[in-house]
């Protein structure tokens, strides 16, 4: 009985999600336009973030380009009811998180949602 103590911590901790960040985002909402800029920028991004030793990177895409057509309001997208999740202009994750996401982003499609949610974790526990 004394080795089943041991043995069950190991079989669930091989089992452990791949994303252990307790405090990063669960989940980003972007439109293409967010998705290309992020995709552009996320290798410098995890880059800077290995560089400076720290556990997650703070993403700002507020200077990306159409940030002022996805913030404007929900009424300015085609597409997009009043009630609908404005796009993330900021959000926080670890190198997992980060490079989850842009796998997410490289696969998906646009049409017709001009606005989409991604569940990183979920997403990637999928995988």
């Amino acid at each position: 009985m004394l080795k089943m103590r041991y043995v069950l911590p190991l079989a669930v901790g091989l089992g452990a999600p791949v994303l252990a960040c307790d405090y990063c985002s669960a989940e980003v909402t972007l439109t293409s336009e967010l998705a290309e800029c992020y995709l552009q920028r996320v290798d410098v991004e995890i880059n800077q973030m290995l560089e400076a030793n720290l556990p997650a990177q703070l993403i700002n895409l507020a200077s990306c380009d159409g940030v002022e057509t996805a913030t404007r309001g929900t009424s300015t997208l085609p597409g997009v009811s009043p009630g609908e999740k404005k796009p993330d202009l900021s959000f926080l994750m670890d190198a997992a998180g980060l490079r989850c996401l842009a796998s997410e982003l490289q696969t998906a499609t646009w049409s017709p949602d001009p606005i989409k949610t991604f569940e990183v974790r979920r997403d990637c526990e999928a995988r």
